[in-house]
Order: structure tokens, then C-alpha cells, then sequence
């Protein structure tokens, strides 16, 4: 009877013996909300796709002034309210 260490064998069907997910992504019943690569997006940007507009830029071109009046147009306040009316004189106060 030998000691010595046995070399490790990595198993090419891992899955079948730890029950883990399929790293190609395949769903079954036993890992339902798994994620694999099927249902991840295309990843794909179509050649003629193209910025309107570049926010990092508009947004280095700010000024804090610009910053304050842009504010002080988006800013929506709620109406003041009026000032209460004085009550009117009574019939007493105005034989006085």
C-alpha cells in the first residue's frame, strides 16, 4: 500500500457530478433564475449608430452662472400664499 498522492483528474463532465449550472448557459429546471448566455443581450452596436448629442461635453461647458439660471428655470416652487385679509371693523370700533 503506497502513501503517495494521487494526481488530480479534472473530470471534462463536471456538471453532471456537482449539479452546478451549465457554463454554456443551458436552462433547466433544477437552476431556474439562472442567467446563461442565451438570455444575456447581443452585445452587438449596429455600424451606424451615432451620439445626438455628448452630455460629458454640455456638461464641462457649464458654468456655475449657467448652472444657476438653468436651476431657477427648471425649479418649480409652490405658489405663495396670500396674505391673510385683516378682519373688518366692527360696528362697535367704527362709533369710536
Amino acid at each position: 500500500m503506497s502513501d503517495a498522492p494521487k494526481p488530480f483528474l479534472h473530470r471534462p463532465n463536471r456538471q453532471h457530478i456537482t449539479k452546478e449550472p451549465d457554463p454554456a448557459g443551458r436552462w433547466s429546471t433544477q437552476f431556474p433564475d439562472m442567467i446563461g448566455y442565451t438570455s444575456q443581450g447581443g452585445g452587438k452596436v449596429p455600424a451606424d449608430f451615432g451620439w445626438n448629442t455628448n452630455p460629458k461635453q454640455w456638461q464641462e461647458e457649464m458654468t456655475p452662472e449657467t448652472l444657476a439660471a438653468r436651476y431657477a428655470e427648471l425649479r418649480v416652487t409652490p405658489p405663495k400664499p396670500l396674505a391673510p385679509a385683516l378682519p373688518a371693523p366692527s360696528a362697535d370700533a367704527a362709533k369710536k
